[in-house]
């Protein structure tokens, strides 16, 4: 089968990066002529560096055509940016799609059940911390582990049958 390139979505970045600036000069604003209190002087900090940190991944991901999801014939490879992750379909029983956070503005995240085997193995590899973080992902959102599918160029429930495509045509390799 064919490599599939997924990105972000180019309109939905753009518009994160022109809020995240927006809200940093708005701190500017209360710093110049308002209370320079520490908490708007960190609220700005973070929106400014939130948006150059966005900024910064939407021009790599657009100058070096790096995507998001590189779907292979037996992985999907993500780069975030600071790390590349790779998911093996052969260790995956099924993707499936799922909501997170309140009631309105909830996320959707393609969550990903993986074979028993697999589950109990990385269970033995996690440090401490990694256990902890396990424990309370499945005890929250009821899920284990799960992959953004929100401000990309391909909708959630079609990058999720793909990938299930894919986890099928494993299995019978």
């Amino acid at each position: 089968m064919e490599t599939i390139r997924v990105y972000h979505s180019l309109w939905k970045s753009v518009l994160l990066v022109t809020c995240s600036f927006g809200f940093a000069a708005l701190g500017f604003y209360c710093i110049i002529y308002g209370n320079d209190r520490i908490i708007i002087w960190l609220c700005t900090l973070f929106f400014v560096i939130g948006g150059l940190f966005m900024l910064w991944l939407m021009l790599k991901e657009r100058i070096t055509r790096t995507p998001y999801y590189l779907i292979t014939d037996d992985s999907i490879i993500i780069s975030t940016g600071l790390k590349t992750y790779q998911i093996h379909f052969a260790d995956v029983e099924c993707f499936y799609l799922t909501k997170v956070g309140p009631t309105k503005g909830r996320t959707t995240l393609i969550g990903i059940q993986y074979k028993k085997d697999v589950q109990l193995r990385e269970n033995e590899d996690a440090e401490k911390a990694g256990r902890a973080i396990r424990r309370f992902n499945k005890i929250v959102p009821r899920i284990k582990k799960a992959i953004p599918a929100e401000c990309l160029t391909i909708k959630p429930k079609d990058l999720c049958e793909i990938l299930n495509e894919r986890v099928i045509l494993s299995r019978n390799i």
